[in-house]
């Protein structure tokens, strides 16, 4: 079986023009291929990506400290 290749140049003004064009779920789409590519090519171990989900996930529980609070904890601390 033969496998056709098509590699074009995008300008990437021209490509932020058409990202912009897009819908919510076709971002959604893409964000997730960018994010697979990005993982794959920085070779991430699969501890690196459990870390990074478990922060995800501690964050959508509302698990995290602002940068406000983190200011008021260390004053409290150094006084």
């Amino acid at each position: 079986m033969t496998e056709n290749i098509l590699r074009i140049s995008v300008s990437l003004e021209s490509l932020e023009e058409a990202i912009l064009s897009l819908g919510i779920t076709e971002k959604r789409k893409l964000l997730a291929l960018l994010e697979a590519e990005l993982f794959s090519a920085e070779e991430d171990s699969s501890e690196d990506i459990a870390e990074i989900q478990a922060a995800r996930a501690d964050y959508v529980a509302g698990n995290y400290m602002t940068f406000d609070q983190y200011q008021a904890q260390r004053a409290n601390y150094s006084a």
